[in-house]
């Protein structure tokens, strides 16, 4: 069939999708037994190697999404995976990514034969692909370095956070030489370097003495992490010199003289993140952002160096881009030369993996052209359904953002993270905001509800109107406990995320058993 034929017909005949339109198919892989003649040819000629796993940050299930050709690419190169097992060479990359799977078994229609599809986070799958990492080796590789990684391989299976982001952040003590840092998002890195506030004098203590403290969740590794560890009493001392990471802006530089870039995700709900994260770094490290991706596929790479929230569209996918000011039809789908600059447009995505013009939910601006070839230049707005909503007024996932980035991440306070939920705790019910310092500067939080509601009347009219008909009335600040994020990052990795280092904070919390687990963990509120 001619190009331009079949093009007119995808456009004219398939139908925007949602992950329900593809929920039943994907739910004949977890069938007991799993037989291959239910899921072969299902989205894409063949059997998929592995289902990537979403982060379920909406509060529901995770979601899965299966991915052909990528363990045979592994398999099929005559390119070993590459390790290094010399605990004393040069270690310059701290690689914060989670590799551990889980497995499905695929019976044949004899009951002869097994095929495994392994279960992951998107990100461990690229690696794998990218280090040649087959699953069917990892035990072999425990106690081995990949590449110019500061942690051994096992630590990239450590399932608790607290104790995962501990151990990476151990061994990156240990190594003067750091140059870099991956992870996907940044709040992993503002974690990171919380916990190491914390545990500044055990850690250190371990580099001294070449010990792997005692952990949750790490007895399984603990044989592969000891013959790894070499006492440093000069480093360690050195460290001591220096001191904890809250002693002074920048630590990161005195600690890590040749650190130059920490490459995460940072915009949309992590930027949040994004001013104690530099705080930490100082001026010789940035943070430099891989991109624009998500489980279905990837949406685009960094554009611009000076701007974390600016991606170039994927042109190896089908990505098309739904007028969110028309109605939710085929009709509003605008092709890359079709979009306008300064509009706004959801993403939707035909893929080589077998989604048929699939509604992504995310909604990007566009912000320019490539003047190379053309290609939109985006970046991300918000959720589409990411809301609070009261009887007469709504606020966005941006606006939410905008108001705590202006009026509370802009003050002398460290904010670890923060989220938010209607808080009808009295009559008129408002937004309250859960927030979590890095720092006792708890005195300045106090100004934060006023600066809030100055900054929502600006960015919402409709709230301004309501406040004055006393519908509505002026925001809470719910001060947390130190340590209540990364707890809850657990809470939803306990619930069967799964994907260490993955898991986001929703702006706005889903359900209300999680308002509750947050506001048992509140110290103080304004």
């Amino acid at each position: 069939m001619d190009d331009d034929i079949l093009s007119e017909s995808f456009r004219k005949t398939v139908q925007l999708t949602t992950y329900d339109s593809y929920a039943p198919f994907i739910a004949r892989f977890f069938e007991q037994p799993c037989k291959a003649s239910a899921i072969v040819d299902l989205l894409v000629p063949g059997l998929p190697d592995w289902l990537s796993r979403s982060s379920s940050t909406s509060g529901g299930l995770p979601k899965y999404f299966p991915k052909y050709n990528r363990l045979s690419k592994i398999r099929s190169s005559n390119v070993r995976s590459w390790k290094i097992s010399d605990p004393l060479r040069r270690r310059t990359t701290a690689c914060m990514l989670y590799f551990g799977c889980d497995r499905v078994d695929i019976e044949d229609e004899d009951n002869c034969s097994t095929t495994t599809i392994y279960v992951s986070s998107n990100s461990a799958v690229i690696r794998r692909m990218q280090f040649y990492l087959d699953p069917g080796e990892d035990e072999e590789k425990m106690g081995m370095f990949i590449l110019d990684h500061a942690a051994p391989y096992a630590t990239g299976f450590i399932k608790k956070w607290r104790s995962c982001l501990l151990i990476h952040g151990l061994f990156a003590l240990g190594s003067r030489s750091l140059e870099s840092m991956i992870m996907v998002f940044i709040n992993t890195f503002v974690d990171m370097i919380h916990h190491l506030d914390t545990e500044f004098d055990t850690v250190v203590d371990c580099i001294a003495n070449g010990t792997i403290p005692d952990l949750d969740g790490i007895a399984e590794f603990r044989r592969h992490l000891e013959v790894n560890i070499v006492a440093d009493p000069e480093r360690a001392a050195e460290l001591r010199r220096i001191g904890r990471p809250s002693s002074r802006p920048g630590w990161c530089g005195h600690v890590w003289p040749n650190l130059r870039s920490v490459h995460a995700i940072a915009s949309g709900s992590f930027a949040s993140s994004v001013p104690l994260a530099k705080w930490f770094l100082g001026p010789d490290a940035a943070i430099r952002p891989f991109g624009f991706g998500a489980t279905e596929c990837w949406i685009g790479g960094s554009y611009s160096p000076l701007d974390l929230n600016q991606f170039k569209l994927n042109v190896n996918e089908i990505i098309e881009l739904l007028d969110i000011s028309k109605d939710d039809s085929t009709g509003a789908l605008a092709q890359l030369w079709e979009v306008e600059l300064g509009k706004r447009y959801e993403l939707v995505l035909t893929t080589r993996n077998g989604l048929w013009r699939y509604r992504l939910g995310d909604v990007v601006e566009i912000c320019g052209f490539d003047p190379t070839d053309g290609v939109p230049i985006i970046r991300f707005v918000e959720r589409r359904n990411m809301t609070i909503r009261f009887p007469n007024v709504m606020f966005t996932e941006e606006q939410l953002r905008a108001a705590m980035s202006s009026a509370v991440l802009n003050m002398p306070v460290k904010v670890i993270n923060w989220t938010a939920a209607i808080d009808d705790r009295s009559i008129p019910a408002t937004i309250g905001f859960f927030v979590e310092l890095a720092s006792d500067q708890v005195s300045e939080l106090s100004r934060a509800p006023e600066r809030l509601l100055d900054e929502l009347s600006r960015l919402n009219g409709r709230f301004a109107l309501e406040l004055k008909r006393d519908t509505i009335r002026k925001p809470t600040i719910r001060l947390l406990r130190s340590g209540t994020f990364s707890d809850f990052l657990q809470l939803k990795l306990d619930e069967g995320s799964r994907n260490n280092g993955q898991v986001k904070v929703p702006v706005v919390l889903p359900k209300a058993a999680y308002i509750t687990w947050f506001a048992n963990r509140v110290v103080q509120e304004f």
